[in-house]
């Protein structure tokens, strides 16, 4: 690499490592989804119990053969509408909850057991599903994973991370990311992410560069 170069990449590296300065909270927005699951699941278990209330007033048993599948079906909706009930009250919860905390040097998940150097990841990724948005932080190969508490059980109810091959992963069920109240539009969570890590990354860089220099413009 020529000098022209050097100073080129030098000049990169000074521009991203100013990035943001502030602190993020990341979290979940699921109200809307939660009451709508809400009365989806009681319309359900209504008609439900609607059809077994009327398979009853006609004297019709589920031991006839011909009304079986009646009876069937009316058990059928009022399990789903409990399903859609027991999913309400999990976004509920979700509802507001942090997903990870950002800071121009580290990142902390929900159930982590403290902040983690933001540049100890090399890269993160995206992938939106039907009904997940799966957010995955790709562990720089110098570096080690955060510490994080285990979930006490598998539910919808917290956004906890948890280790994938290569990083940590959590998932958005059903949830919106929020900011200061403000929903993210997908493009806009992963702006947001993208500087943030690549500021650390920057600043990292110009530490083993300038040693001497803790912080991009402290003195040295």
């Amino acid at each position: 690499m020529d000098e022209a170069a050097r100073a080129a990449h030098l000049d990169t590296l000074q521009a991203a490592a100013v990035g943001p300065t502030g602190r993020v909270e990341v979290r979940e927005h699921a109200l809307g989804k939660a009451l709508a699951c809400a009365i989806g699941g009681t319309l359900v278990i209504a008609l439900g119990v609607w059809l077994l209330w009327l398979m009853a007033l006609i004297g019709a048993s589920p031991a006839r053969p011909a009304l079986l599948t009646a009876w069937i079906v009316a058990l059928l909706l009022v399990a789903a509408g409990a399903g859609l009930l027991w999913l309400a009250d999990a976004l509920r919860r979700r509802h507001g909850q942090c997903i990870l905390v950002l800071t121009p040097d580290s990142v902390t998940f929900s159930n982590a057991n403290g902040p983690a150097p933001l540049h100890g990841f090399s890269g993160f990724e995206l992938d939106q599903g039907f009904v997940r948005l799966r957010l995955t932080y790709w562990v720089a190969g110098f570096a080690q994973a955060p510490a994080l508490r285990p979930p006490c059980f598998k539910s919808l109810r917290a956004p906890d991370a948890s280790p994938v091959a290569g990083g940590l992963g959590l998932d958005l069920w059903l949830c919106n990311a929020t900011v200061d109240g403000q929903r993210l539009e997908l493009h806009a969570l992963k702006d947001l992410l993208y500087a943030y890590l690549e500021a650390a990354q920057a600043r990292h860089t110009l530490a083993q560069l300038f040693p001497q220099v803790q912080r991009y413009g402290a003195a040295p």
